[in-house]
């Protein structure tokens, strides 16, 4: 179809950047847009004319990193390509020249095909496979091998070969260095295509081992070198100058198809980075657990990077070290009792000791780092560490194995390891500082609690020595009278002693004065006693020299409170007393233990009261037993104060000696009794626990050894 019969004012309105050129590579009509971008195009063509003629197929694989269309005057086919993938949103035209005769005919055809075969797809594999097919039909080899070098040209990435039979190899990744390999070299110093015969044929492992003639082809995109395609033929003249022609186009379609494809995979490989960037992220903000936020990383990093095997390590400040590992299935396991330190790895390097530690090849490795009978035991073939920081300090390491292969760790790579070992060094330190403000607000809260209970113990202790004080002030005013009492007891008994013998014949009224006068004596003594029992006992109640311990036998304590509490007891409570038979005298604080058996029988009266005014109790069943026991193994000796009371619900078991926790109205309990008996217990190195069930009752059990540690 003649271009001319599209007019001016067709091109005029097109928006969009289209140029249609002749033959000569001469724009005939172009689009406004198209004529800026077409000076910019030829300057990129000129570096890759082939043997001094412009190759179309050349700036017309160029124009696509410019998103521009180009299409010859002269053409009468289209070829349609496939998308770059959902994100270019545009599909390429490529339009191929129409060569007059036969022979132009079916070179078009092959370009047609060649260039369906590597547009096909965006998976290097299928480009490779289905090139090998189309290449095997129109220029026969024995053996095809395609080489993909690395962004700096210094090593080969993908080193691809075909063999006659189409079957495909494809290794990646190669440690060696480009510069080595012949045909490579001589690619990188004259980027032009080059017809090999046997006595001419370089030594080169990328030629087959019994090949009688070569023919290498470069590829370029955009004027840079990416690699080759090299054909191996067992005879020779295996190819003719048509053929290097046809190659040489070919090769010009698969290097756009390569970068394509790189590009593809580069925009997937860094959208699975901010994947895993992103997840790390979402882990930190979701927790502060530090094996989650480790177990994450691990995971993700070592399916992203597709490595054999991949290492956290963390050199936790509050424990030992942590270790969290991924491993692909098929990978050897580590070796035993051989090892790799980490931190050795950067400890030894004091020029700039927290830079990535790279190997392509374990080989090289340090021996003062690792032994390679390290790295054979464990599979690895290379290895890279990087650190984790937290402000400036190792606080561990990301360590990648790859063991099926040499890798050639590429700036992306090292790139992802840093900002994820960033991101790692700001999760620890917040994790870090969590922990650290979790562990001062555990301590302040104990401060807290501490101080709270040793305030209620002084306060109950102040109270004590005031009560201490007053019963003392008590006993020493009732025993001053009461000593006169006694005293004057005492003499009128001997008086009356004297007068009988004095006058033995005494009248019957006489005698029935004395024995009068006897029995007021008798009960004044009894009076008297009584008195001084009551002191005795309220003396020992309240004892002041509970600053030491003394042995002491707790019923006499029990015996003093009981007397202290009795009054106060309504009279349809009994009290029952079982004190076991072999219960040997205590060491102990004796005051502070008779507070813990004071609040232990009021508060059961008060639970057997509460349960009669509710009806619930039976007059028969209104007890409050007072039982002590000995165990000779142990040697601890154990109180029970057990009641009929209304019981404890199962939920309030748990607080019933937490400061302030109480079940009684207002004004009837604090919630101070229950907490100082188990400080108290405590103290002595004791335990105070309980059983309940509720309209059946409540026992208290205080055991406190018989002679406590010192």
């Amino acid at each position: 179809m003649d271009s001319s019969l599209y007019e001016d004012s067709f091109f005029h309105h097109i928006t969009s950047a289209v140029v249609i050129v002749d033959a000569d590579g001469n724009c005939k009509q172009a689009s406004p847009q198209g004529h800026r971008q077409w000076a910019q195009l030829r300057i990129a063509a000129d570096s890759i004319q082939t043997r001094g003629t412009l190759n179309l197929s050349a700036i017309i694989a160029s124009s696509r990193a410019l998103n521009l269309p180009v299409c010859l005057a002269t053409a009468l086919q289209a070829v349609k390509l496939s998308p770059l993938g959902q994100s270019t949103g545009m599909a390429l035209m490529e339009w191929l020249p129409a060569p007059k005769g036969d022979a132009g005919q079916e070179k078009l055809k092959i370009l047609q095909e060649v260039s369906q075969a590597v547009n096909s797809s965006l998976i290097m594999e299928d480009i490779f496979d289905a090139l090998g097919l189309v290449l095997q039909n129109h220029i026969p080899y024995q053996e095809a091998v395609i080489v993909i070098l690395d962004d700096s040209q210094n090593g080969i990435k993908t080193l691809v070969r075909i063999f006659e039979d189409g079957d495909l190899e494809i290794s990646g990744e190669h440690n060696a260095f480009a510069g080595y390999e012949p045909l490579v070299h001589h690619i990188l110093k004259q980027p032009t295509s080059q017809l090999y015969q046997k006595q001419d044929l370089p030594q080169s492992l990328l030629l087959a081992d019994n090949a009688a003639s070569a023919l290498v082809v470069p590829l370029i995109n955009k004027g840079v070198v990416i690699g080759l395609i090299a054909l191996s033929a067992s005879q020779e003249p295996g190819f003719n100058q048509s053929q290097e022609e046809l190659l040489s186009e070919v090769s010009a379609q698969l290097a756009v198809a390569v970068e394509n494809a790189k590009f593809y995979w580069q925009t997937q490989a860094q959208a699975s980075r901010e994947f895993l960037i992103n997840q790390l992220t979402r882990s930190i903000r979701q927790s502060l657990d530090t094996d989650i936020i480790l177990g994450t990383a691990v995971t993700e990093l070592g399916k992203v990077m597709g490595i054999s095997r991949c290492f956290i390590r963390y050199f936790s400040p509050e424990g030992p070290e942590k270790a969290f590992q991924y491993q692909l299935p098929g990978t050897p396991n580590m070796a035993q009792g051989l090892s790799c330190s980490e931190r050795a790895v950067f400890n030894l390097r004091k020029d700039q000791p927290y830079n990535p530690f790279i190997l392509n090849d374990v080989r090289d490795c340090p021996p003062q780092i690792a032994s390679l009978d390290y790295f054979e035991a464990s599979g690895i073939k290379s290895i890279a560490i990087v650190p984790i920081l937290i402000r400036d300090e190792l606080v561990g390491t990301i360590t990648l194995h790859q063991c099926d292969a040499y890798r050639a760790w590429v700036m992306e790579d090292i790139e992802l390891l840093k900002a994820l070992a960033e991101h790692l060094g700001v999760a620890l330190h917040q994790a870090q500082l969590f922990l650290a403000l979790d562990q001062r607000t555990k301590a302040l809260e104990q401060t807290l609690e501490e101080l709270q209970q040793a305030q209620l113990y002084l306060v109950q202790s102040e109270k004590m020595a005031v009560l201490g004080q007053f019963v003392a002030g008590i006993a020493h005013e009732v025993n001053t009278p009461l000593g006169t009492m006694i005293s004057n007891n005492a003499t009128l008994s001997v008086c009356l002693d004297k007068l009988r013998q004095i006058d033995p014949l005494v009248s019957t009224g006489q005698k029935q004065l004395f024995e009068s006068m006897d029995s007021l004596l008798a009960l004044n003594r009894l009076a008297a006693s009584r008195i001084q029992d009551i002191v005795k006992n309220l003396r020992n109640f309240a004892r002041l020299d509970e600053s030491e311990l003394k042995t002491v036998d707790l019923r006499d304590g029990i015996e003093s409170t009981i007397l202290l509490v009795q009054s106060s007891l309504p009279a349809h409570i009994e009290l029952i007393r079982r004190y076991g038979p072999n219960v040997p005298e205590v060491q102990c604080y004796p005051g502070l233990l008779n507070q813990v058996f004071m609040n232990l029988i009021v508060n059961a009266s008060h639970a057997i009261q509460d349960k009669a005014e509710n009806g619930a109790g039976e007059a028969a069943l209104n007890t409050i037993t007072i039982e002590t026991s000995y165990d000779e193994s142990s040697q601890w000796v154990t109180i029970a104060v057990r009641d009929t009371g209304k019981g404890i619900p199962k939920d309030n078991l748990t607080k019933v000696f937490d400061p302030g926790f109480t079940t009684k109205g207002a004004g009837v309990g604090t919630g101070l009794g229950l907490a100082l008996c188990y400080r108290i217990v405590e103290k002595h190195q004791g335990r105070i626990y309980l059983h309940s069930v509720v309209n059946e009752g409540t026992s208290f059990f205080v055991e406190i050894p018989s002679h406590p540690h010192k």
